[in-house]
């Protein structure tokens, strides 16, 4: 029997199953629905349920020094991490993250502020050359926490990045961008959409599934 993690009641009409990159279960249901109810309907899903935690387990075994930040990842690239007496800050040197060595106590928490930091002046300018390139303008651009996405772009213009989109390629973190920035002219996942990324990005499904193997970074450096 599949354990189901947590249950969100709202308005929506039917049951949803999502699994989060933690590989835990959240159901999402009609306030009307039963328990025995949500329960036959995780059963029915149990096969595809187990499927997706499985690549979630794989993904942290193959990942293992990731996860156990023993390194970092900054573009794609796998930094080892090392510290250091003499280094006053958290820099990248060939195939290191050095991080001064009063820093390793909370090394978590200081890699997340690093990443921050240096994920800023990145995203904010690849969200300059394409609205540029597509002649879009966001009303305001910031750094999320989210749990579950990669970027977002809500009714008023605001485009939300997750800073976690700094440790993969950058021709991922450019689909992300195109992706947020083509809401600015749909609101909306239809054909019209998906035709205004793939005049940028011709090979979008191919960066799209690419960055879905990804989906396990989000679980990472969640320390509150």
């Amino acid at each position: 029997m599949v354990h189901i993690d947590m249950i969100v009641r709202t308005n929506r009409k039917s049951v949803s199953i999502t699994i989060t990159p933690k590989g835990e279960v959240l159901i999402k249901a009609p306030r009307k629905c039963t328990i025995a109810q949500i329960q036959s309907i995780v059963e029915k899903k149990e096969n595809w349920i187990k499927l997706h935690q499985e690549k979630i387990l794989n993904n942290q075994t193959l990942n293992e020094n990731i996860f156990n930040y023993r390194d970092v990842l900054f573009c794609g690239q796998v930094y080892h991490i090392a510290s250091s007496d003499t280094t006053k800050k958290i820099e990248l040197k060939e195939d290191y993250c050095i991080v001064p060595t009063k820093q390793v106590t909370n090394l978590v928490s200081n890699l997340e502020k690093w990443y921050k930091k240096i994920s800023m002046p990145i995203l904010w300018g690849r969200v300059s050359y394409f609205a540029n390139l597509m002649q879009v303008e966001p009303t305001k651009v910031r750094l999320s926490n989210a749990r579950g996405c990669w970027g977002s772009c809500n009714s008023l213009g605001v485009i939300s990045l997750n800073w976690r989109l700094i440790m993969v390629p950058h021709d991922l973190i450019d689909y992300v961008v195109v992706h947020e920035l083509a809401h600015l002219l749909q609101m909306n996942h239809s054909p019209l959409f998906w035709n205004v990324v793939k005049s940028v990005l011709p090979d979008y499904q191919n960066r799209r599934k690419l960055l879905k193997k990804g989906d396990y970074l989000l679980s990472l450096y969640r320390t509150r």
